[in-house]
């Protein structure tokens, strides 16, 4: 058995009920109540500030001695030839 899981606008949900209710091989048609949780930036802009913000303060890049030559290595291995 499989479940699938349908977002609706409200005006919608009941004629979609009675229509997957009315199809002889859909087992049962559960709606769950709107949740209070938190819902993830949506433009890309939000996510990049939410990653910045969560990476305060943990000194990710404490081992980096000279951030010139740790680019150029990077650079290095783009122009490599795979």
């Amino acid at each position: 058995m499989t479940t699938l899981i349908v977002k609706v606008d409200d005006e919608r949900t009941e004629s979609l009920k009675k229509i997957l209710s009315e199809i002889p091989y859909v087992q049962g048609v559960k709606e769950e109540e709107k949740s209070a949780t938190v819902s993830e930036p949506s433009t890309q802009y939000e996510r990049i500030k939410k990653i910045v913000e969560a990476a305060k303060g943990k000194n990710l890049f404490a081992d980096i001695k000279d951030p010139a030559e740790w680019q150029r290595e990077i650079r290095k291995e783009w122009d490599r030839d795979l």
